[in-house]
């Protein structure tokens, strides 16, 4: 027996899925059919209606759709009608609350500049790259949140139709930590935060291409928040940390969470065998 067209579309939706910009993770997936984008102008939270806003609102069931609401003095905004739309969001009155226009750029040695048209984004980034004795430099410019959307949007039709190798291309980037996580303990100067993580990796072959010995690389991502065009200069030179070293930040910042819950736990526990023993006795 022949599956209905109902279950078809069914199933054809569960293998698609709408990406949304999320300000902590970059970018995130919600689901094809009841999935929203959603931002917050006023918090400066993007994320794929986390908190089902988007989703509970009946004027906006069974629609396309894409617009914001005023809500206790913010600007929460939603949108369906495509990926990643609620970066369109950034440059709604008040423009740019919550993110900047970044420089959208590629520099190749020996090549001339290759200029893109500026970008919205809740992060601009610069990525650096040379081999590791040193020699020239290759830099990328652009949106940190948009190109990660576009990274895993390309990564998931290669892994299931194999044809389109264009991740391949921000793999370096994806990898890494979210620029949210680099600039979460920065402080802010002239209205910019910014921090360069310094990283090491071998040269991939090409494809077919067979090497004896990879290309040695050293490699920089930085990112930046604040200001437009805050990663239009960010070089070699920039203040900047290791990966290592951002690593063990990250997981610092997990201890006092750890540990509150290990207090709380225990509190509970002594405050249990107290009571068990008052009506005891």
């Amino acid at each position: 027996m022949a599956p209905s067209p109902l279950l078809l579309l069914f199933l054809v939706s569960l293998s698609w899925a709408r990406y949304c910009v999320h300000n902590e993770k970059s970018w995130c997936q919600g689901h094809n059919i009841w999935g929203w984008c959603f931002h917050n102008k006023s918090s400066g939270v993007f994320n794929c209606d986390d908190d089902a806003f988007c989703v509970s609102q009946d004027q906006l069931k069974n629609k396309k759709s894409s617009g914001c609401f005023a809500r206790d003095n913010s600007s929460v905004c939603c949108c369906n009608d495509a990926d990643g739309c609620n970066l369109g969001f950034i440059g709604v009155p008040p423009k740019y609350a919550h993110g900047q226009q970044c420089v959208n750029s590629m520099e190749i040695p020996n090549e001339d500049i290759r200029l893109f048209r500026p970008c919205d984004d809740p992060y601009c980034y610069s990525l650096l790259t040379a081999e590791e004795d040193g020699g020239p430099t290759t830099v990328t410019r652009g949106c940190h949140s948009r190109k990660m959307v576009m990274h895993f949007m390309s990564k998931n039709e290669d892994d299931k139709f194999q044809n389109n190798t264009k991740w391949r291309e921000t793999k370096r980037i994806a990898e890494m930590p979210s620029c949210s996580e680099i600039l979460m303990d920065q402080g802010k100067m002239n209205g910019t935060r910014s921090l360069c993580i310094d990283f090491l990796f071998d040269q991939e072959p090409e494809d077919g291409e067979e090497v004896d010995e990879p290309i040695k690389m050293k490699g920089r991502l930085c990112c930046c928040d604040g200001t437009s065009k805050c990663n239009e200069q960010a070089m070699w030179a920039d203040e900047g940390i290791t990966l290592t070293e951002l690593l063990e930040e990250i997981e610092k910042r997990k201890v006092p969470v750890d540990g509150s819950v290990t207090v709380s736990s225990l509190l509970s526990a002594v405050f249990t065998l107290v009571f068990a023993i008052f009506f005891a006795n």
